[in-house]
């Protein structure tokens, strides 16, 4: 998915905030990525459209971003934000500890929990992104070989 799609010049607009080059070129830095990207990532590939963009202003303008939900922030525990454009539908992640290995799962998957944690604790769980941390298939067929030899 592109920024594009997101009507993101309107939604910057409409919250009172100016559509600016540099604001431009920073989403064009995490659509690039295709996915979860880090800051370092993203601030290379501003610097290669505009060197006189810096750090702290690709920080600011990824918070804005984050902000109006124009870009999804996760921790995928690397001690790293990784920041991608916000798709149209609410989705996860599931994090392998071991490999790292990504898969992402649509919202429906997570949905009978959240309306659990509803009817339990009175509390609406307002996520479109959650990433979720645990061994994959491959890596516990791997120990359980390991334990068996």
């Amino acid at each position: 998915m592109t920024h594009d799609a997101l009507h993101w010049e309107q939604r910057l607009w409409s919250s009172g905030h100016r559509v600016t080059r540099q604001r431009a070129h920073i989403l064009e830095a995490v659509c690039a990525g295709n996915g979860h990207t880090p800051l370092g990532e993203i601030y290379l590939r501003v610097q290669r459209a505009d060197r006189s963009i810096d750090r702290s202003t690709v920080y600011r303008a990824l918070r804005l971003f984050v902000d109006l939900g124009l870009v999804v922030a996760a921790d995928t525990g690397s001690d790293e934000t990784y920041y991608e454009v916000a798709k149209l539908e609410a989705h996860h992640h599931l994090v392998c500890r071991r490999c790292g290995q990504e898969q992402e799962i649509d919202d429906a998957a997570l949905q009978a929990m959240f309306n659990e944690v509803f009817q339990r604790h009175g509390f609406h769980v307002a996520t479109d992104h959650l990433v979720l941390f645990g061994f994959c298939e491959n890596c516990r067929a791997e120990e359980r070989l390991n334990r068996e030899n």
